[in-house]
Parts: C-alpha cells; structure tokens; sequence
C-alpha cells in the first residue's frame, strides 16, 4: 500500500495514554468535522471542519493584545468570553499573539508522516499492552476519509494497531475502503428509532444500520465493538438499549459498550462560543441502573463492558 505522507488534514487534538477507546493502551488521534449535529455532543470542538478559537477565561490577564491584533472589533470583556463570535471573522489573529493561550488555535493541519511520528513514539507503550495502538477519533473519521486512509494505511505499515470510532454515517464505499484496513471498528448506535434519532443527531439512523448490516457481510472478520452513548431522555431507557442489543446480536457481533453520560463537557461549549450546553444539568446514569442494563445485555448473549474500559 503506497502511503501519501505529505497528505494534510486538519487535527484537534491528539491525546495519549488512553484506556478508553479500545484495546491496550492508546494514543487517540481526534479529527475535525462531522457530518452529525448531536445535541449532547462531548467534543463540540471537533464537529465544524474548519480551525476555531477557543477562549479559557481562567488563563486571560486581560492584556488586551488580542484587541489591538483584530480588525473587525470581536474582542469584548464579559463574563461570557472575550470573544463577540456574531463579528469574529475567524481569522484566528488573536490566538497567535495570546500569551497565556487563554485564547486558542483549535484544529491544526498536520501531515500523515508528523501524525505518524507522533504515534510511533509511544510505540513500547503499544507493545506492552494488550492491542495497545492508535485510534482515530472526532468529530468523525469519516468525514475526512481520505485522510483518515492515509494515516490507517501508515500506521498498518508501521505495525501499528489501528482502530477508528465511527457512527457509519458516509458513503458506503468510502465507509468500506476504511473499514477493510483496520483491526478494530467502535461503532455508534445512537438510537434504534429513526425519528428519535433524527431529531437528536439531525440525520435518521437508516444509513447508519444499513451500512453496519453490509460491513458485517463484506468483511466478516473485522472486529467490531458497539457503543451505546447513554444520554438521559433520549435513548438510554430499557426497550432501546435492549432493541440495540438485539440487533447487533442478530449481525453476528459479541459485544456492546455502555457509555454512561458524560457531565463534564459544558465548558467546551461556553469555550467555543456555543453558550450554554442544553444538557448542563443532566446526571450520569446511577452504578444500579448501568448494572441492569448490562444483565439485560448479557441475557441475550452478549458482552458487556462499561465506558470504554475492557
């Protein structure tokens, strides 16, 4: 396989010693864009396919170079963030020139070899784990999928286990050329109904499956793990979460992963100009309550493992 490892595409983050997300130990590379609008989205960061700024109130000593760098007048002083986003061009001036990196550059083009480089130096740590490797996160891998290739073709070349995290949502043929390269597919489930799932994500759940159903035909021996992200109201009751189950047990697949509701991602939102995170007050399902769903789970044959810990 010819790698292209000049190839950019555009970065938000590349987060090591994970045991999150997969097998071993793993350096998780987050990618920007998704084709997806999830409400509750835990990287709010990573969905628009562009850089945006950041702006961390807790590093800002009001120096007040980012003012005298911009042209159009965005910089404010509120309690809300520095930054007014309904003026700000974008042009990201004020971030280069912050000392504190109270204001911040997310998303960064970087080369398949520079990402390569990076992940290869935590190469001991992969191999004494179990499975330990990459994984290709976002955002959705998808939604840069040429880049996405290159960097699976480059890490496969360089003995690297390659998992990728993917709602499926793509051309299937594009979802396939992915799928084929890598040793581990984590593959999101929303929602079983298409409506609900529509109206949590902005797109319905058809692609979704029927992408899932095709891959399981076309390249059977590709291990895949099934994640449910439990959000409150919307899909983490009983009859969904066993509808889930039942469906990826009728593919052949042995195994789901329970992702308890995350609480933490509001400053994100308020970070990137995105206000107030409609999910702000929403509680992490109780111990008891993710204990009976896994026993529901396992009753139909299935393995069962909680926030991404195996």
């Amino acid at each position: 396989m010819k790698v292209n490892y000049e190839l950019e595409g555009l970065v938000a983050n590349i987060q090591d010693f994970s045991v999150h997300d997969g097998s071993g130990i793993r350096v998780i590379v987050f990618l920007k864009g998704c084709a997806l609008r999830c409400k509750w989205c835990q990287n709010p960061e990573s969905i628009e396919s562009t850089p945006e700024v950041a702006f961390r109130p807790r590093l800002c000593i009001n120096c007040n170079r980012c003012q005298e760098v911009c042209e159009v007048n965005a910089i404010i002083a509120s309690e809300d963030g520095r930054i007014d986003r309904s003026k700000c061009n974008n042009c990201l001036k004020c971030a280069e020139v912050c000392p504190t990196t109270a204001l911040i550059k997310v998303g960064k083009l970087m080369s398949v070899k520079k990402v390569l480089n990076k992940v290869k130096s935590y190469s001991a740590f992969f191999d004494a784990s179990d499975n330990g490797g990459v994984t290709l996160s976002g955002g959705d891998p998808l939604h840069q999928w040429k880049f996405s290739h290159e960097l699976i073709k480059a890490f496969r070349e360089n003995h690297i286990h390659v998992a990728i995290e993917t709602c499926g949502y793509a051309n299937y043929n594009i979802f396939k050329r992915i799928a084929q390269d890598i040793n581990l597919l984590l593959y999101d489930i929303k929602h079983m109904d298409s409506k609900k799932h529509e109206a949590g994500t902005g797109v319905p759940n058809h692609i979704i499956l029927d992408n899932l159903k095709r891959i399981r035909q076309e390249v059977p021996d590709l291990k895949c793990v099934i994640r449910i992200p439990l959000i409150p109201k919307f899909n983490d009751d009983e009859e969904n979460v066993l509808k889930t189950a039942q469906f990826v047990n009728s593919l052949g697949i042995k195994q789901i992963d329970l992702l308890p509701f995350n609480e933490l991602p509001g400053a994100k939102y308020r970070e990137i100009g995105r206000g107030e995170w409609e999910y702000l007050n929403l509680k992490r399902q109780s111990e008891d309550y993710l204990d009976k769903l896994a026993k529901q789970i396992k009753a139909i044959g299935l393995k069962v493992t909680i926030g991404g810990l195996w």
